[in-house]
């Protein structure tokens, strides 16, 4: 399998001389998203080596830093247009977030990038067996709810384990192969275990990829638990007179 990166470039119409020298690479598969959250949404999706943001300095760094809270293994690396100030280069240090200053000659930039590119090849053959750390995620229910997570993990045939904390405890969903297989939350298993996460607006999630549940609680598919219980929780909330898009807009 190629090495493959994630790649922030929010010019449409922009080119630039570093997608070509990636592109031109053998072996590297690269895909290009515009805005932050698209950027999010792929690295839960699907498995990324790395990514790669584009701009000037400040902005670049910042959405860096974003997707760093969510990936804290992920190898990320900016590419700037100007050197910025001394803060900027300071904090890219601390998140372990490699600058790069755009304004070379090419031939400097293709020795640059594609030591970059061997190192990723590197750090995959140090992972321990089954888990790969470069793939671990972690992030806040009130950036993104437990749904979203579930559905775009299982989408992209995960295997692992979601820990989720919040003020109610401690909660964990197995997944193999894009299927929901165990889920456990105090004396609740299963599904009613499921739906009970289902239900957080608060807390934290982070997920271990490929540590497997020999117990199997849930034999349903994914998609009828996620519809089941978000029609569970709308009938709820129109209970208490609250219309679904108020809750919706409260979690943003």
């Amino acid at each position: 399998m190629g090495t493959r990166l994630l790649i922030l470039n929010a010019d449409p119409v922009f080119r630039d001389k570093e997608l070509a020298i990636f592109e031109a690479m053998e072996g590297v598969d690269t895909r290009i998203v515009r805005t932050l959250s698209e950027a999010v949404s792929f690295l839960l999706a699907e498995n990324f080596d790395a990514f790669v943001v584009e701009g000037e300095s400040k902005l670049a760094l910042e959405q860096a830093t974003n997707v760093r809270q969510h990936f804290p293994s992920l190898k990320i690396i900016c590419l700037v247009s100007d050197r910025g100030e001394a803060e900027v280069a300071a904090l890219a240090a601390q998140q372990e977030i490699t600058l790069i200053l755009s304004e070379q000659s090419k031939r400097r930039m293709e020795r640059l990038l594609k030591s970059f590119v061997r190192s990723l090849g590197r750090q995959a053959g140090t992972a321990a067996e089954g888990i790969d750390p470069c793939h671990s995620l972690i992030g806040n229910l009130n950036q993104f709810s437990a749904a979203e997570i579930l559905q775009m993990s299982c989408l992209s045939q995960r295997s692992g384990r979601f820990t989720f904390k919040s003020g109610r405890g401690s909660s964990e969903i197995y997944l193999h192969h894009g299927s929901i297989r165990h889920g456990v939350f105090g004396s609740l298993q299963g599904e009613a275990a499921v739906a009970e996460i289902f239900r957080w607006r608060q807390g934290r999630f982070y997920f271990e990829e490929g540590i497997i549940s020999q117990v199997e609680t849930v034999d349903r598919p994914w998609a009828h638990l996620l519809i089941d219980n978000l029609q569970k929780f709308d009938e709820t909330l129109e209970l208490v007179g609250v219309p679904p898009e108020q809750s919706q807009e409260s979690q943003s």
